[in-house]
C-alpha cells in the first residue's frame, strides 16, 4: 500500500502521469514480471480501490485539518493534490475543493510533498482503537520524538547535518564485484581504469535513493517540530572536517556511504562483504545467547562468480528476510550526537529512515533498547529484520541491540 502510494504521488509531483498505468505499476511496484497480463490478474485494480478507502478515512480522521487532499479518481491512477474546502459535512468529514486555480495548484502540490509521507504510514495499517487509547499512544509517541529528537536542537542555531548516500558507488560496487574503502572514495579510485565504459558511466552519476530522499523529507519534518532545520549534504560533497561541525544523520550503510567507515571500528554491528560472493552482511562482533554471529540476504546460488549476479537480481524481485541498523552514538570531547542509518537494501534503509521519524516505531524501538519515556535516549545500537518488499516492506522487528557505557563515546 504505502510502496503504491509513494510511487504514484512521486510520478505525478515529477509530472510522469503518462507511467501510472496498470502494466507499470504492476511490474515497479507489486512485482509482477514484465509480461503479466492484467486481464488476468487484477492485482493493480484491487490495490488501487483499498488505497483510495484507506486516504478517504485518513482525510476524515487523522487527516481532517491536512490543508491539501490527495484523491485517486475512479478510473485511473494519477493522484490529485487539492486544497481541502472549509465547508463541514455533518457527519464531520471536510470535502476536498476541486476548484484549484494553476498558480495555487502548484503550492498545493509542492506542500503535498511532505504530506505523502505522513499519509503513506497511515495506509499501511487500519487500527479500531477506543479514542482515549488512541490519543494516550499519540501522547506516548509523540514524547519518544521528543526524547529522540529534541537533544540535537537543544541550540536552536545549529543545523542537523545530513549525508545522504551515493547511490552511484553502491551500484558501481554491485556490478564490478570490488568493494570500496574511504580512502578510495575520496581519491577516485572508481574512475581509474574501469573495466568497461557502462561502469564509468555509472558511477560519475551523482545520484542517490528514494530511501534517502524519503527519510531527508521526514527528518525536515522532524526538525521543523525542534525548531529547528536540516542541512542535507551528498555523500561525494562532503569531506572529514564536516563531521565533526554539528549533530550528524548518515544514511546508507558503508557500501554507499563511505563516511560510515569513520565509525564502524567501535561499533558492534559491522558491515562486512563475504570475499567469494561479494554480498554484503551485518557482522555481530559478540553475539549473545539466541543471537547469530552474521545477518546476511540468503541466496539461492552460492557458486563463486555468479553468486553477485543471483543476489542482485533476488534483491530486486522477490520477497526476503533483510536486515538494517540504527545506531544513535556521541562524540568525544564535542558530545556530538550521530545517527547512523543502515540496510543491506534500499527497503531496510528505508525502514531504518522510518524508525527513527515514525514515532509509533521509534516508540517501539525505545521501548526494546529499555529507554525510560521523558528522558534523553541515551547511546545505543540495534540491529533489526524486515521482509523487503518490491518497492517497500513488512514485519519490522529489532532482533538484537547493545548499549554502551554511561562513559563510552565513538573517537573524534
Amino acid at each position: 500500500m504505502r510502496a503504491f502510494l509513494l510511487y504514484i504521488t512521486t510520478q505525478a509531483q515529477l509530472g510522469r502521469t503518462d507511467q501510472l498505468k496498470e502494466q507499470t505499476i504492476g511490474v515497479e511496484v507489486l512485482g509482477r514480471k514484465a509480461d503479466y497480463d492484467p486481464a488476468n490478474d487484477n492485482i493493480v485494480r484491487v490495490r488501487a480501490h483499498e488505497l483510495r478507502g484507506r486516504l478517504m478515512r485518513y482525510f476524515a480522521s487523522e487527516g481532517l485539518n491536512e490543508p491539501v487532499v490527495i484523491t485517486i479518481p475512479r478510473g485511473g491512477y494519477a493522484p490529485e493534490f487539492l486544497s481541502r474546502d472549509a465547508s463541514v459535512l455533518d457527519n464531520g468529514s471536510a470535502l476536498p475543493n476541486t476548484h484549484v486555480g494553476n498558480s495555487r495548484r502548484l503550492w498545493w502540490q509542492a506542500a503535498a510533498v511532505c504530506l505523502i509521507i505522513a499519509v503513506s504510514a497511515f495506509v499501511l495499517i487500519s487500527k479500531g482503537r477506543s479514542r482515549s487509547a488512541a490519543q494516550g499512544a499519540s501522547a506516548r509517541s509523540t514524547g519518544a520524538l521528543q526524547d529522540f529528537w529534541a537533544q540535537f536542537f537543544s541550540n536552536r542555531q545549529s543545523d542537523l547535518n545530513v549525508v545522504y548516500a551515493d547511490a552511484s558507488i553502491a551500484l558501481w560496487q554491485r556490478l564490478s564485484g570490488k568493494n570500496l574503502n574511504l580512502g578510495d572514495y575520496l581519491s577516485h579510485k572508481y574512475l581509474e581504469s574501469p573495466s568497461n565504459g557502462e561502469l564509468l558511466e555509472i558511477v560519475s552519476q551523482r545520484a542517490t535513493s528514494p530511501a534517502d530522499m524519503n527519510t531527508n523529507l521526514r527528518l525536515q519534518t522532524v526538525a521543523a517540530e525542534m525548531s529547528g532545520k536540516v542541512n542535507p549534504q551528498f555523500a561525494r560533497n562532503i569531506n572529514a572536517e564536516f563531521l565533526h561541525q554539528g549533530n550528524l544523520v548518515l544514511i546508507g550503510s558503508r557500501r554507499s556511504n563511505p563516511w560510515v567507515e569513520v565509525y564502524e571500528p567501535d561499533l558492534n554491528f559491522q558491515l562486512r562483504l563475504d570475499t567469494n560472493t561479494h554480498v554484503p552482511f551485518f557482522l555481530n562482533r559478540s553475539p549473545q545467547p539466541h543471537e547469530s554471529l552474521a545477518y546476511a540476504i540468503s541466496l539461492t546460488e552460492d557458486r563463486k562468480g555468479t553468486a553477485n549476479a543471483e543476489f542482485i537480481q533476488q534483491t530486486e524481485k522477490k520477497e526476503f528476510v533483510s536486515y538494517g541498523v540504527v545506531a544513535l552514538l556521541k562524540g568525544c570531547g564535542t558530545n556530538h550526537l550521530t545517527v547512523l542509518l543502515e540496510g543491506l537494501n534500499e527497503q531496510a534503509t528505508q525502514a531504518a529512515g522510518d524508525l527513527v521519524t515514525d514515532p509509533q516505531l521509534l516508540e517501539r524501538l525505545l521501548e526494546r533498547v529499555g529507554h525510560t519515556p521523558g528522558s534523553a535516549v541515551s547511546p545505543f545500537e540495534a540491529l533489526f529484520q524486515i521482509m523487503s518488499l518490491p518497492g517497500g516492506y513488512d514485519d519490522l522487528q529489532v532482533v538484537a541491540y547493545r548499549l554502551p557505557s554511561a562513559e563510552s563515546c565513538i573517537g573524534n
